[in-house]
């Protein structure tokens, strides 16, 4: 617990941040109740009692008023204060020189749904009342959908107002091309009834949507696990969560989680397969028919020479088949490139995530595709630098070695060229009659050794 001085003679001054209405009532006795309890409850009935009637906050009140009006001790105040601040109801601030000591801001209470939808406060709601209450609360704040085969006649703001055209554009819901990817098909015999049956003693069947089923046969393949395996590690992950209120997306990425860290738990019928992991027979690794059979665990377990993936490469593996919904030969040939074309021996994520989303960009679907569609590119690119460079050499000392945009060079230019030749063939030709020849070399040396 906090530790936190608080004297009977203290002044504080308590104030609100808005308006307790009927649906704040409902929450605070049948969703906040249960858990703070009834003497946090009539601290906090207290504080709005003490509120100045057409004002957000109270009179100077001692903490021993407030003791007094509920029968509390100076530590029970303390102790229920805690619980309202925890579960935060009411906030305190402590004043520096003035006439109170502390101030107590009152919080509207959350509503319903929110609660509810609150992860970690509707479970520890859900462990104090017990499952069938939590159900029962959830159905009477449950609010009901709309019929179906209706159509919804609202007209807009800027149809019964009268406003300027930019303002009513800005209530124009704006309407964005999607741009179109490659789909790719994702095939895995994977029996998800099995593994739904061994959950079911857990796991109620609503807790499976449409979403959360493709994402199982995705994770399933991606890590090789059987139906018995995925099924006990649905069951330790979420036993104790799957009647909480949680959306899809709370589901998907806490799935995720749950197969990146099955390594160090319930793992021995994965390090079975690690361990015979080498004996997979794996093709010529820069065939293409090869990066589309094989299994990116064991194509890039044999493209690195190893015999277990790393922690990393399995991450990254799940992301792009997952995430970015890279078919398998997709993934092998980012990594082929990545390797072997581009020899990135340090090996950057960054690096690899951007070829992936180039090749999805662009549509690419099969490894032959992709990578010889980015050969074709790097030809180009290549091409172009060589080019650029080449320009960049002819350019090199001013206007040395650029063609003569004007013409010909004139009469006198040439006679002067063709005078600096015939003196430079002179002086050549002086210059080697002045070396000796063979013989006259070898009577030098005689004489040089008779001396």
């Amino acid at each position: 617990m906090m530790e936190r001085e608080v004297s009977g003679t203290d002044l504080c001054l308590i104030m609100s941040n808005g308006v307790v209405d009927r649906e704040a009532y409902q929450s605070l006795y049948y969703l906040y109740q249960p858990i703070i309890g009834v003497k946090a409850l009539g601290l906090y009935q207290t504080f709005w009692s003490e509120m100045i009637p057409g004002k957000t906050k109270s009179q100077y009140i001692s903490h021993a008023e407030l003791g007094t009006l509920l029968g509390f001790s100076v530590d029970e105040f303390k102790d229920e204060l805690f619980k309202l601040e925890g579960i935060g109801l009411i906030r305190t601030f402590e004043a520096k020189q003035a006439a109170y000591r502390y101030v107590y801001q009152i919080r509207v209470p959350l509503a319903p749904n929110t609660f509810l939808n609150d992860g970690v406060l509707s479970s520890l709601l859900f462990y104090r009342v017990g499952e069938i209450r939590f159900r029962a609360l959830q159905n009477r704040f449950r609010t009901d959908p709309l019929p179906k085969n209706v159509v919804d006649r609202t007209v807009r703001f800027d149809q019964v107002f009268d406003v300027k055209a930019g303002l009513a554009s800005a209530h124009q819901p704006k309407s964005y091309a999607k741009q179109e990817r490659a789909a790719y098909e994702f095939d895995y015999s994977f029996d998800l009834e099995e593994m739904k049956r061994q959950t079911d003693r857990f796991l109620p069947r609503s807790f499976y949507t449409k979403s959360i089923d493709h994402l199982l046969l995705k994770l399933a393949y991606v890590t090789q696990s059987n139906e018995a395996l995925m099924a006990e590690l649905l069951n330790a992950r979420f036993r104790h969560e799957a009647y909480l209120p949680m959306t899809d997306s709370e589901k998907q990425e806490r799935c995720k989680q749950m197969m990146l860290s099955a390594k160090q738990k319930l793992s021995r019928e994965k390090k079975a397969k690690v361990a015979v992991l080498e004996e997979v027979e794996v093709g010529e690794l820069s065939e293409t028919e090869t990066m589309e059979g094989t299994h990116p665990k064991h194509y890039v377990a044999k493209l690195r020479k190893v015999k277990a993936l790393s922690e990393r490469d399995e991450e990254l593996i799940q992301q792009l088949i997952i995430d970015y919904e890279m078919s398998s030969g997709i993934v092998n040939a980012a990594y082929y490139y990545a390797l072997v074309i581009k020899k990135d021996n340090r090996f950057s994520k960054n690096f690899l995530l951007s070829i992936v989303d180039d090749w999805k960009q662009k549509g690419y679907v099969t490894a032959a595709e992709a990578l010889a569609k980015t050969k074709e590119q790097d030809e180009l690119i290549s091409k172009k630098q060589d080019q650029k460079q080449e320009r960049s050499r002819q350019t090199v000392g001013g206007r040395r070695g650029r063609p003569n945009a004007a013409g010909p060079n004139p009469k006198w230019l040439q006679e002067e060229k063709e005078k600096q030749q015939q003196y430079e063939a002179t002086k050549k030709a002086s210059f080697e009659a002045e070396v000796p020849d063979d013989e006259e070399m070898e009577r030098i040396l005689r004489e040089l050794k008779g001396k």
